[in-house]
């Protein structure tokens, strides 16, 4: 039987993750104007030249007979960065997170993931200290291999591949040639994802066994230490080793186990909704396969087995 957790839930000293992530678009401010009425009655007359023939300003302003809406003035210029042109390297402090690191270079979290072996086997396996690979826009970063040309790097990763020649960053110029070993940015690529499978209780759903609400409580006393995206579909909460792990919803464990992608022991619970939960380096488990769970009951307890 496949589980493929929509909410994963990871507890640790260690992360435990539950998410969800909404954001609201903002608008520009418009004002609404509207005209003065005209002081006398009379039309506008203009002095196209003054005396001695130069242009001169009107003695008055024609009066406007209808609204304007026009977008409030900024008081000072917006000046874009300038595109990054190289691969820097990163080193990871206190506080960092996959998402803001992005952020702060203003690429995607799957670009920086996509750059670093480490990250892409494991989103977890980020330490203080680590030096991580940051590209210079979003997209894939491709290391040259015999037989590769601009054409089959952008076929891979379904980009255009003059996005590729037009990258200052690369370097490229015609006729193009490529070298063993070179790395290459992909504007826009992206690699396929890879599924993880896990295999756990494989019988009936439990006659006991509850259906969840769908209204979530937080699994762990704790704080955030990163957040959503998609290739983390979660939020990690940093926790002290020892602290009571919680059911998040009402369902049924269906896997207790050690997970060789770096959760180290971790438990996951069906909740009959299309949702299931992932609770990850524990210490303990304190509960059983196909055993039925209620909302907020302990599951086991936080701990730093795997990658945590």
């Amino acid at each position: 039987m496949r589980h493929a957790p929509s909410f994963p839930v990871l507890a640790s000293l260690g992360f435990v993750v539950l998410a969800l992530l909404v954001q609201r678009a903002a608008f520009p401010t418009l004002i609404a104007v509207a005209a003065p009425a005209p002081l006398d009655g009379s039309a506008t007359s203009f002095d196209t030249h003054a005396q001695g023939g130069d242009p001169a300003w009107p003695r008055d302003l024609r009066p406007l007979d209808q609204n304007y809406v026009f977008k409030f003035p900024l008081l000072h210029t917006e000046v874009p960065d300038r595109p990054r042109r190289t691969i820097i390297t990163y080193i990871i402090a206190p506080g960092d997170t996959i998402g803001g690191v992005a952020r702060r270079f203003h690429i995607t979290p799957e670009s920086i993931v996509w750059a670093n072996d480490a990250l892409e086997n494991n989103v977890d396996f980020l330490k203080i200290g680590q030096e991580i690979t940051v590209p210079p826009t979003s997209g894939v970063l491709h290391t040259v291999q015999n037989g590769d040309s601009v054409e089959s790097i952008a076929k891979k990763y379904k980009a255009d591949p003059t996005g590729i020649v037009a990258l200052e960053a690369n370097g490229l110029t015609p006729p193009y040639k490529l070298t063993f070993g070179q790395r290459i940015m992909v504007p826009g690529g992206e690699k396929p994802v890879v599924q993880k499978v896990q295999y756990g209780y494989s019988g009936a759903t439990p006659t006991t066994s509850t259906r969840g609400t769908g209204q979530w409580q937080w699994p762990v006393a704790g704080y955030i230490t990163q957040e959503f995206w998609s290739g983390h579909r979660a939020i990690d909460i940093g926790t002290r080793t020892g602290n009571a792990v919680w059911a998040a919803d009402a369902g049924y464990v269906v896997f207790i186990g050690w997970d060789p992608y770096g959760y180290g022991n971790h438990i996951i619970v069906n909740h009959g909704n299309g949702f299931e939960t992932l609770y990850a380096h524990l210490s303990a488990v304190l509960v059983r396969s196909g055993q039925s769970v209620r909302r907020g009951q302990v599951l086991g307890l936080a701990g730093s087995t795997g990658r945590s």
